[in-house]
């Protein structure tokens, strides 16, 4: 007797495969049961969609959707619309990562206890194209470092507390996608994927989220995030680009309450301060290695987060 899905998963893929044998093979590995998976195949020109399927064979809570190239913001979309509304809870999973086996059952269990969470978010590790570790710890660690504005300045979140609006504007700990599982009722009052931005996609629909209720946080690797040179978020340019975008979107967001529209004003003056003090650091450490480079670079910054500052909001130029 099949069970009525509880979460919807949607992997969008696109030339992944390479990879995405091995995504299949660590959903179909939870230890929960109660899901429907939808692989939309955006445009791929390799052997992705048949890997999938050969991946999934035997597994009727598999569906295959194909379309042409539009990016993974529209390839997500459309697998939230095939996806059954019955199901209440959702989660992204890219093609090329690899969930641990507890991971579904961990953060929805979390959902389950907490009603007033609208999703919950765990930790990631490196992999290499190979599916092997890469520098252990790094990844983890930069999702527990979450950056919130409190009482006036930038600070360390606590582990005990949830991942909020205040931490998410900052720094966008809860990546990749397949780290979140959020409640259906979320996505449908939130709204779609924006297909505007090319990256940082994921971190916009997070702090879309953030703004309705808390995400609880799980302290605990939860995922294999896979490094290889197709990353989209390799090209740097154009994710920092990408980032003053969405910092420009989230201020001056219709959708900010009159709380959160006076916490971004506070915590965008906040961050430049923090900044400041980082650069200053940093430039004090390049001087006694004797980096006039790294010096006069960094003084340039200084002045950036100076100017930022003075003006108040951010621009999306990002000067």
């Amino acid at each position: 007797m099949r069970i009525s899905p509880e979460l919807s998963i949607i992997v969008p893929a696109h030339d992944a495969g390479s990879f995405i044998a091995h995504t299949i093979a660590s959903i179909r590995a939870q230890q929960f049961d109660a899901w429907e998976c939808i692989v939309v195949d955006d445009g791929s020109t390799d052997s992705t969609f048949l890997e999938a399927q050969r991946a999934a064979s035997g597994d009727s809570r598999f569906r295959f959707v194909r379309q042409s190239c539009g990016g993974a913001s529209k390839a997500r979309n459309r697998g939230f619309l095939e996806s059954l509304s019955s199901a209440p809870y959702v989660s992204f999973m890219d093609a090329d990562d690899v969930w641990e086996p507890n991971a579904v059952s961990t953060l929805v269990s979390r959902l389950k206890t907490n009603p007033q969470a609208i999703g919950a978010h765990g930790l990631a590790e490196f992999i290499d194209k190979d599916g092997l570790p890469v520098a252990v710890g790094d990844f983890s660690a930069f999702g527990r470092r979450r950056l919130g504005y409190y009482q006036g300045k930038i600070i360390v979140w606590p582990l005990s507390s949830p991942t909020v609006f205040e931490t998410l504007v900052w720094t966008g700990p809860v990546y990749p996608p397949g780290l979140l599982v959020a409640r259906r009722e979320a996505y449908e009052r939130v709204g779609l994927y924006d297909p505007r931005l090319r990256y940082c996609e994921d971190w916009d629909m997070c702090l879309r989220l953030s703004r309705i209720g808390p995400i609880e946080f799980v302290n605990e690797v939860l995922l294999h995030y896979r490094r290889h040179g197709a990353n989209a978020s390799m090209d740097i340019r154009s994710t920092r680009k990408s980032v003053r975008r969405l910092h420009y979107k989230t201020f001056f967001s219709p959708e900010n309450s009159p709380e959160q529209r006076e916490m971004l004003r506070a915590g965008w003056k906040a961050w430049q301060v923090f900044k400041l003090r980082e650069k200053c650091k940093q430039a004090a450490a390049a001087g006694l290695k004797g980096s006039l480079w790294t010096v006069l670079r960094t003084a340039a910054e200084l002045l950036i987060h100076l100017l930022r500052f003075a003006r108040g909001h951010p621009t999306q130029s990002g000067i």
